[in-house]
């Protein structure tokens, strides 16, 4: 079920992506929920407003459709700088005068809707190089915790992200994927009789999620950045919560040295992504003890959402495969790690980063 969800969102990504193509010299800003739409035209921004009017019943208390813009996973410093250096600034560009869009403090905007720009196949613009910042759909009922988030609030999120991710692919990948979820709408997909929950960003790293809707009380999955949302399931109300419990933040020397920071192995485990902390020993290399099942897992080591330290494959192709009980280069931003077990069991995982520039990673099965 999730396989089939993701190759949904990934089919609207790829042509989102290759509809811009061309216009890879002209900075533009990107909307988005955790893997979702590129919001570069002004119609697809005014698809998303449309929607947030038709289904506004979801978020009544929500006065207006707001965007946020955050640094992309890996570009906080490049963000950092340019902030730095110039101020934010958005604006849709057609063939009239630019119209300026206001970014408050926090990086949330509101777009407005211009029947000129409409007609002129405007692009919503921002002066950032492409790849730094993202944004994406933010409905937030007034006077909740920060932590805490609405389920019909997230509802209506999902509407507004598909009904952009939409007319950014056009009708015919539109319908297709139609076919594939066998409904028109994205947002209440079910497979094998089963709804599809699905993903949503956090801004601050996170340790878990839970909802509660009266006394029904449910753990979620939740990632680094992201939390999974039932929103497809009938059965919990729109004024169903859902409280993050936000992960400790970072020191700042933490901030200024990431190798302070907790280690973890992620990826595809078990047929399943995980996340699993590393114990640093005292002579500079981390352990995890890992149970896997006979097959192909995927492996990547770094920090949180691996945004301060990203350790991969040292290549490609047969370079990628992890063989066991032999230790394998990392390099920064390298691709995922292969690991093929033929035996379940238990699996020693090591990393020796006592060259900070030369680390690797050894899986061995335990006796």
């Amino acid at each position: 079920m999730q396989k089939i969800q993701q190759f949904v969102f990934a089919a609207l990504l790829a042509c989102a992506a290759a509809g811009a193509g061309a216009q890879d010299t002209t900075p533009s800003v990107e909307v988005q929920g955790v893997k979702n739409p590129d919001m570069r035209s002004y119609r697809a921004v005014v698809a998303g407003l449309d929607a947030f009017d038709k289904h506004h019943a979801l978020a009544p208390a929500v006065p207006a459709l707001r965007f946020r813009l955050a640094p992309q996973s890996g570009a906080e410093q490049a963000a950092a700088d340019a902030a730095a250096a110039d101020p934010i600034y958005l604006r849709i560009v057609g063939n009239g005068d630019p119209i300026p869009v206001p970014v408050a403090a926090d990086g949330t905007f509101t777009v407005p809707r211009v029947e000129s720009a409409i007609d002129d196949d405007a692009d919503l613009v921002l002066n950032r190089k492409k790849g730094v910042l993202k944004g994406r759909p933010e409905v937030r009922t007034p006077g909740l915790p920060d932590n805490v988030r609405r389920l019909g609030d997230l509802r209506l999120e999902c509407q507004v992200i598909v009904a952009i991710g939409k007319k950014e692919i056009g009708l015919m990948l539109t319908l297709f994927v139609n076919t594939v979820a066998m409904t028109t709408n994205w947002c209440d997909m079910s497979f094998n009789k089963k709804k599809v929950n699905f993903w949503f960003a956090s801004l601050r790293a996170l340790d878990g999620a839970q909802i509660v809707d009266g006394e029904r009380r449910l753990t979620l999955d939740a990632h680094d950045f992201s939390f999974q949302a039932p929103i497809a399931e009938a059965d919990w109300s729109d004024e169903a919560r859902i409280e993050l419990r936000y992960a400790p933040e970072l020191t700042e020397e933490e901030k200024a040295n990431p190798w302070l920071q907790t280690l973890f192995v992620s990826g595809a485990i078990n047929e399943r992504d995980q996340r699993q902390p590393l114990r640093k020993l005292d002579d500079g290399t981390y352990t995890l003890e890992l149970e896997l099942e006979k097959g192909t897992h995927s492996l990547k080591v770094g920090t949180r959402g691996l945004r301060a330290i990203n350790l991969g494959a040292q290549g490609d192709g047969d370079k990628r495969q992890l063989a066991e009980d032999v230790a394998a280069p990392l390099e920064k931003r390298g691709k995922s790690l292969k690991l093929k077990v033929e035996q379940a069991g238990r699996y020693a995982v090591t990393l020796d980063a006592r060259d900070k520039e030369a680390p690797t990673l050894r899986v061995a099965r335990l006796p």
